[in-house]
């Protein structure tokens, strides 16, 4: 495996989190960071709550604080599904790059297919992790910018903070303000970190697992028929369809350990959409808007990736009946054209994630996308 591509984004991200991805236990991890973090991040829930409590009648600020809650809590969920399933995905790491070396060494003319997923994997990744950390560069950054437009048009100054809380204490004071913006950050970067952890992880599940898929059905494509003996040409046959078992036992193991994280994931996104949305449409064109067109566009594009990795490995899953009938099937021995006929119906149901009770492609994208914008309109009229 090329080690420049296979899971490089995702190990840094969980270093940021403190954790080593690729140990089952916590003996390289560094507890004091994750452990700050998450409380942190996990505390500063109760300030936001308190806003969108105290401001439920002004939708603009209760729309802001809500839309951070979220943001929280679906990074504190995907932090404990990866603290439940990290033996298991450690496991099916190492699984899956072993399988997909054994092939690599079998057949070299492979190794193209699974560089070329890795690749797309690392490309989706880098942009995704650009997009949020512009976005929590922004956090840093807007209220500096605020302050000091409003005291250059003014001469006055009010301290801003990143997130719409309510404090127990003056955020007007530049003692307990030094702190309290510090904890602003902290939760930002806990709730972004987290989020890009286990989101990328997730996009290297689907694309090798792909990668699976694609090398079955390159193996059954190529497969020459062995005239004079018939029984190894089926055990040749067997072995591709053993490969395909295999992509869909990983598949479904995939699907089963990662339904929470793709509920809670267009869950919240579904919602976020709804009261940055708003947020963006308020705001536009402000400088404030700036942090809000990022922030949207990293959840946005979180959403699409979801999708775009549920119909990809749905796809690569079916796409091998399609390759049997591509096969050499016409010259093979009456047993093995058996084998193939059981193997297109098998086929023909796919390998695919799921959130319960919904699955996630481009047509529950298209879905969430159009009923955000028909809520953001709903929210626009009740500010007005």
């Amino acid at each position: 495996m090329d080690a420049a591509y296979f899971l490089r984004v995702q190990v840094l991200t969980f270093r940021l989190m403190g954790f080593d991805l690729w140990e089952s236990s916590s003996r390289n991890d560094r507890p004091q960071i994750t452990l700050m973090v998450m409380i942190l991040t996990i505390a500063f829930l109760v300030p936001l709550l308190f806003s969108a409590v105290i401001n439920v009648t002004i939708v603009s600020i209760m729309s802001d604080a809500l839309g951070s809650v979220l943001a929280i809590i679906g990074s504190v969920v995907k932090y404990f599904v990866f603290i439940s399933y990290r033996k298991s995905f450690v496991h099916l790491i190492y699984r899956i790059r072993d399988i997909l070396e054994r092939e690599m060494r079998a057949l070299p003319e492979t190794i193209a297919i699974v560089e070329m997923e890795n690749r797309n994997d690392q490309s989706l990744s880098v942009a995704y992790m650009r997009c949020f950390f512009a976005a929590f560069a922004f956090a840093v950054f807007k209220p500096i910018i605020i302050m000091l437009t409003l005291r250059l048009r003014t001469g006055h100054t009010h301290l801003e903070l990143p997130h719409a809380g309510v404090y127990p204490w003056s955020d007007q004071a530049w003692l307990p303000y030094v702190p309290t913006y510090l904890w602003n950050l902290m939760t930002s970067y806990g709730a972004v970190t987290m989020s890009l952890a286990m989101d990328t992880l997730l996009f290297a599940f689907t694309y090798n697992v792909c990668a699976l898929f694609k090398i079955a059905q390159y193996r059954i494509r190529h497969l020459q028929p062995i005239s004079d003996a018939p029984r190894r040409e089926l055990d040749e046959v067997v072995k591709v369809l053993q490969l395909h078992q295999t992509g869909l036992a990983i598949g479904t193991q995939l699907g089963q350990s990662l339904r929470p994280l793709v509920f809670i994931q267009f869950l919240v996104t579904a919602v976020q959409l709804c009261f940055i949305g708003f947020q963006l449409a308020n705001l536009f064109p402000t400088l404030e808007c700036i942090y809000f067109i990022f922030f949207l566009g990293s959840i946005g594009l979180a959403l699409f990736i979801y999708s775009h990795c549920g119909e990809n490995m749905r796809q690569a899953s079916v796409d091998f009946a399609t390759a049997l009938y591509d096969s050499n099937w016409v010259d093979f021995a009456p047993a093995t054209k058996q084998a193939l006929i059981v193997a297109i119906m098998r086929a023909q149901l796919p390998c695919q994630l799921n959130g319960y009770f919904f699955v996630p492609n481009m047509a529950t994208f298209s879905a969430v996308v159009r009923s955000a914008i028909s809520y953001v309109m709903m929210l626009r009229s009740f500010n007005g």
